[in-house]
């Protein structure tokens, strides 16, 4: 137990420095993730202090960049005589993870990557911080459809001073760029270089310097061209110019951000080719294999092309990225909806609406640690989560293009892995379907499914995301038990959904 609030449950990754952990929040009854920084044995007292300061610095810089593409730390803690960072939970996998245990990312999937973490970036960037230690390792998947950055221990803040730590500045030499090997500060331009890097390893499996050891890897990217990709596709020429050796030569954070976006999207046009096009390599294979809940929930990678905030020198332009979810644009309004604070989701379908879907479920709905709700029984399982944590007060309008970037994340086809203990379903392969049209639900609504992909190949999940004023709400039934088939199960999705929705218009009715 930390600070007599914090109780560590069991690791989720480790390293040379520290670990990741699951913890329980016993105070606001919430799991988290909890990141020990251990320290050398032996570590004089004033190098121990240093050491805290760090992570104290880390968890204010953290805090103040609100983004959902950076991690959200909500606590610090020093127990034990180290520190200990208490940051939101995020159930999936980091980049380098996901590649070297599955394979390189479809060209598509890490554009959607490069847009998420662009856009973290550039609030940063706005915000007066550079990263400085943009790499596989430190941008992480969910299965929910983000891509996070995280780790702001080796940022810079404008205005402050950096001496003494200088030696971190070789940590991972084949991400950081050639200015900064040199010994010069860097700045955004620098992060750009560092995310071109990143990408490249997404799709090509090895970064654009590879080597065989730290000082071989400077010496190339000091001197060398970045090895021309082989499977970027679409996605070469901007990831060559963002590679550039000289900072001027890069692409500016709006050219790269509209980029990202048309090849995420796969949209054709000559806009694309920013720089002369080399040789058309062959798209990746389907997106890498991924496991659903708790330690085993990967990201499909499937990243919601979010509403990238990008710095310019003459403020900050926003754009919004994605399709309408239907047909026409709908107009709605700028100011907040009716839901302006956290719902409980259990109350939003009733226990006897739940006992017509899982007859044999025993007990009430069962949190989730995504303020949603789930309801389960033997083979069958119910649940209802928001899309995003931050859309409370949101305007309708801004919900609508939440479930537009949804639905554009969405992709036709792919393999993702899941496992849900409390239905009794173990780690699976299946098959995603999508997005569908879905009859009437809510104000907008649309629909994917999950199938079977070894055995039998028959629909196990379905799924229905649907806007109700400001709020965007995934709901989702799921059979493995082989007692339901595919069109009881898309059926029962839409009626839990239509319950939501009638529920969400009663208290919006109610105000």
């Amino acid at each position: 137990m930390l600070a007599g609030r914090y109780r560590l449950l069991n690791p989720l990754a480790e390293g040379e420095t520290g670990a990741v952990w699951l913890a329980a929040d016993e105070m606001l009854r919430r799991d988290v993730a909890v990141k020990e920084v251990r320290l050398p044995p032996g570590l004089d007292p004033v190098r121990r202090q240093e050491a805290c300061a760090s992570a104290l610095r880390e968890a204010n810089l953290a805090a103040r960049l609100k983004h959902p593409s950076i991690v959200t730390v909500h606590d610090v803690v020093i127990e034990h005589e180290r520190p200990w960072l208490v940051m939101e939970l995020l159930s999936g996998s980091s980049l380098e993870e996901t590649v070297l245990r599955r394979q390189p990312l479809p060209v598509h999937q890490a554009a959607r990557v490069g847009v998420g973490i662009l856009s973290a970036l550039a609030a940063a960037h706005a915000a007066g911080v550079v990263h400085r230690d943009v790499k596989p390792s430190n941008v992480f998947l969910t299965r929910t459809g983000r891509a996070v950055l995280t780790d702001f221990g080796f940022a810079a803040v404008e205005g402050e001073e950096t001496a003494g730590r200088t030696g971190h500045l070789v940590g991972s030499p084949n991400y950081i760029a050639p200015e900064r090997l040199r010994g010069e500060r860097g700045g955004p331009a620098s992060d750009l270089w560092s995310l071109g890097a990143t990408l490249y390893f997404a799709v090509e499996g090895m970064p654009p310097h590879p080597a065989e050891s730290p000082v071989a890897a400077i010496g190339r990217v000091l001197t060398d061209p970045a090895r021309p990709p082989e499977r970027a596709g679409r996605l070469g020429p901007l990831l060559m110019r963002m590679l550039a050796p000289e900072a001027g030569e890069r692409p500016s954070f709006e050219e790269a951000a509209r980029v990202l976006q048309e090849v995420a999207l796969g949209r054709p046009g000559s806009e694309v080719a920013v720089v002369p096009a080399h040789e058309p390599a062959q798209e990746s294979a389907p997106p890498p294999k991924a496991n659903r809940r708790r330690t085993l929930v990967w990201a499909a990678v499937e990243v919601t092309a979010v509403v990238a905030v990008i710095a310019a020198t003459t403020g900050v332009a926003h754009f919004a990225f994605g399709r309408t979810a239907q047909q026409g644009s709908p107009r709605l309004s700028e100011k907040p909806g009716a839901f302006t604070v956290p719902l409980n989701m259990c109350d939003l379908v009733s226990a006897a609406d739940v006992k017509r879907l899982l007859p044999a479920v025993q007990g009430a709905g069962e949190q989730t640690n995504r303020g949603g709700c789930q309801w389960t029984s033997p083979g069958i399982g119910l649940e209802v989560v928001p899309v995003s944590d931050k859309q409370w007060g949101k305007s309708p309008r801004q919900a609508h293009e939440l479930l537009v970037n949804q639905r554009n994340a969405t992709l036709p086809s792919g393999q993702i892995g899941w496992s849900w203990s409390e239905i009794r379903a173990g780690a699976r392969s299946a098959r995603t379907t999508g997005p569908l049209t879905v009859k009437p639900a809510g104000d907008e609504a649309f629909g994917y499914d999950l199938y079977e992909n070894r055995k039998t190949g028959r629909l196990e999940q379905s799924h229905v995301v649907l806007r109700v004023d400001n709020l965007v709400l995934d709901v989702s039934y799921t059979v493995v038990d082989g007692s339901k088939d595919g069109p009881a199960i898309q059926t029962g999705a839409h009626t839990a959904a239509t319950w939501v929705a009638q529920t969400l218009n009663k208290q919006k009715a109610r105000g």
